[in-house]
C-alpha cells in the first residue's frame, strides 16, 4: 500500500528505514515528545509496524519526497486495543518542518481511514505541551475528546468523526 499526496510518497515502514528513524528520534524536538529510544527499540518499532499491516492491513509509514525520495519523517494509522481507536500521527524531520507536510500526510491518512477502514472516528494522541501536532489536529478538523494517559504520559485525545 502506498499513498501519494502532492508532496510526498507514504509507504510502510520497513527496517531499511531504521538509520532514518534513529536520527529523527535523535533530534531534540523529537525526544522531547518520544525520549530517546534506541536502535533496537527503533528496529523493534520497525517490526511491530510490519505485525500491524499484516494482521489489519494499515500501519505506521515513512514520508519521502515525491520528487528526490529524501527521509520526511513518519506518519500512519495505529490501532490501540487499549483504547478501542485508530489513531492518526505524524513525526517529521527538521529538514520538512513549517512546510504544511504533517498536514498533508494526516489529511492523507484520514482520506485512507474513512474510505478503507470501518471506523466512527480517528483519534490523534498529543501530548498537551506539543503546541505544533496541537495546530496540526485542529488544521484536520480534530476536536478535543478527552484528557488520557498513554505510557504513563498525560495526553489530550483529539477526534474527527466519519463524514455523514
Amino acid at each position: 500500500m502506498e499513498i501519494e499526496t502532492e508532496r510526498m510518497r507514504m509507504r510502510p515502514a520497513s527496517p531499511e528505514d531504521v538509520d532514518d528513524l534513529v536520527a529523527l528520534h535523535e533530534d531534540p524536538l523529537v525526544r522531547e515528545v518520544f525520549g530517546s529510544p534506541t536502535r533496537a527499540e527503533i528496529e523493534e518499532w520497525v517490526g511491530r509496524a510490519e505485525d500491524e499491516w499484516a494482521e489489519r492491513g494499515h500501519g505506521r509509514m515513512t514520508l519521502l519526497d515525491r520528487d528526490s525520495g529524501a527521509f520526511l519523517g513518519r506518519c500512519g494509522l495505529r490501532w490501540w486495543p487499549y483504547f478501542g481507536e485508530v489513531e492518526v500521527g505524524w513525526v517529521l524531520a527538521p529538514l520538512a518542518r513549517g512546510r504544511g507536510l504533517a498536514t498533508e500526510a494526516g489529511g492523507a491518512c484520514l482520506g485512507w481511514a474513512f474510505r478503507d477502514l470501518d471506523v466512527p472516528y480517528v483519534t490523534a494522541y498529543i501530548a498537551p505541551t506539543n503546541k505544533n501536532s496541537i495546530a496540526v489536529a485542529e488544521r484536520l478538523g480534530m476536536t478535543p475528546l478527552r484528557e488520557d494517559v498513554l505510557d504513563d504520559v498525560p495526553i489530550v485525545v483529539s477526534a474527527v468523526q466519519r463524514a455523514g
